[in-house]
């Protein structure tokens, strides 16, 4: 988190040169990608890895909307795999930052389905040439299980994260 940090007050002193590319109304194609890796208090191995791709509705200065589909994988109980999706809104400044919300109406993660829950990212993105646009993120994601496939005696599982994650965006 500490190197967040330093990468939101870097970016921030270059706000005043940042733009976004120059077309008013786009569609836009936004992936992020999150990886961490440490231990738990056993020295346990521990990872959660996320990957989210955004398919939007641009206004450069204006609200957005679209959809997102989002892949991830954790061993924080078991190793477990999953995918979320549904649809986005938001807004984007001209000097690069963005705000995100999200709403999975189908969560999966491992033996875990009916899931469903919000997600808000917040973040900064630089003109790097052409349409392209590179960044960071950060996610806070809540989501509520309401079915596991191997036992109908469990309880609902609630996952909260937040999480920091690069960004590359593409405008067409």
């Amino acid at each position: 988190m500490r190197l967040m940090g330093v990468l939101f007050v870097l970016l921030f002193s270059l706000n005043s040169f940042a733009a976004l590319a120059p077309r008013m109304y786009s569609i836009i194609l936004q992936g992020g990608l999150s990886s961490r890796q440490n231990q738990d208090s056993f020295q346990n191995s521990v990872y959660s890895n996320k990957m989210d791709i955004n398919i939007l509705y641009f206004v450069r200065g204006g609200p957005t909307f679209g959809f997102r589909y989002l892949i991830e994988s954790r061993n924080e109980a078991g190793s477990e795999a999953g995918e979320a999706y549904g649809p986005s809104a938001g807004y984007y400044w001209e000097r690069g930052w963005f705000i995100l919300g999200h709403y999975d109406i189908l969560s999966k993660i491992g033996s875990w389905t009916n899931g469903e829950g919000p997600q808000i990212d917040f973040g900064y993105l630089e003109h790097i040439g052409g349409q392209f646009h590179i960044g960071f993120q950060v996610s806070d994601r809540t989501t509520v299980y309401k079915t596991d496939k191997t036992s109908a005696l469990s309880e609902i599982r609630t996952v909260k994260d937040t999480y920091p994650s690069a960004t590359l965006m593409y405008l067409f």
